[in-house]
């Protein structure tokens, strides 16, 4: 589990499919590489926050050779040094398919919780969490009550726009300050940014809620959104610009940012950043209900 460049590693190039347990798959990179581009410190980030991975394709074999299958939630902190690398992690998971553990289905469950959350607590240098699901879980879902972005832009208005810019352009969002605090909660499925490895494109619904006394320009919300099309960065780096930028622009008392992405390799990604621990959506971190999937997922 040593720490290389991220071309080092097996992101986007083919690999092997392992037969037997092997944690020396894992690899990390840094957060700190993209935070540093847009003025983020490790020691004083303006959120707290998590990043949840949903596993769906996941499988190992108890000592009698019975297949065991869950869906398993790994959670761990924004404040971790380091994410993992999604295609190492899918390996990793893979190198578990034949492996035998204990007699029953809830010691082997029980068994594999411990090694998968070592093994990435060690990785990550932080506290992960780590629990699996079948089909009789519960699923909790996150943002029942905002508001599609047409509910400030509409349908037809949003066809008048026009769209010039496809990297993160900053510049264009706008707002106008006011003596009166508003409340805004607003979602979408216009985000698609790309690997900052492969260029294969992501594609994510974004939920925001924020207070703030700017009077905010959806117009310019949306073209700003839209201009991540073709920019490359992994799906936490996307989620902590986005805060950066309305943190920056609109200076909230309150914001949350979060996005919920398609799923790749049977993974989806589900990075939340919010300014007061308290605004953290259960579902995100529950360990006893799955993370409710959005439409696209």
């Amino acid at each position: 589990m040593e720490e290389f460049s991220v071309h080092d590693s097996l992101l986007g190039k083919e690999a092997v499919i392992p037969e037997r347990y092997d944690p020396s798959l894992l690899f990390r990179i840094p957060r700190s590489e993209n935070r540093l581009r847009y003025d983020l410190k490790d020691t004083c980030l303006p959120f707290t926050g998590v990043d949840v991975w949903n596993c769906y394709e996941f499988s190992f074999l108890t000592k009698f050779g019975l297949p065991v299958s869950r869906v398993m939630k790994v959670i761990y902190p924004a404040s971790s040094p380091f994410i993992v690398e999604s295609k190492s992690l899918k390996l990793y998971l893979n190198s578990f398919n034949m492996e035998r553990f204990d007699e029953t289905v809830s010691g082997s469950l029980q068994k594999v919780k411990g090694i998968i959350t070592a093994d990435l607590s060690k990785l990550l240098q932080t506290k992960v969490s780590v629990c699996f699901f079948d089909k009789n879980t519960e699923e909790a879902h996150p943002f029942k009550d905002i508001n599609d972005i047409e509910h400030y832009v509409s349908a037809s208005s949003l066809e008048r726009i026009r769209f010039e810019h496809y990297k993160e352009t900053p510049d264009l969002l706008a707002g106008i300050l006011t003596d009166i605090q508003r409340e805004y909660a607003f979602t979408t499925d216009l985000l698609r940014s790309n690997c900052r490895v492969t260029n294969q494109p992501d594609w994510g619904d974004l939920f925001v809620k924020m207070q703030t006394q700017y009077e905010i320009d959806f117009v310019s919300v949306i073209q700003y959104l839209v201009s991540f099309r073709k920019e490359n960065h992994f799906h936490e780096e996307v989620v902590e610009m986005i805060y950066k930028r309305f943190w920056d622009t609109f200076k909230p008392s309150r914001l949350t940012v979060a996005a919920m992405y398609t799923r790749r390799g049977g993974i989806d990604i589900n990075p939340i950043r919010c300014s007061c621990e308290a605004d953290i959506e259960e579902a995100f971190v529950s360990l006893d209900k799955r993370l409710g999937k959005t439409l696209r997922q």
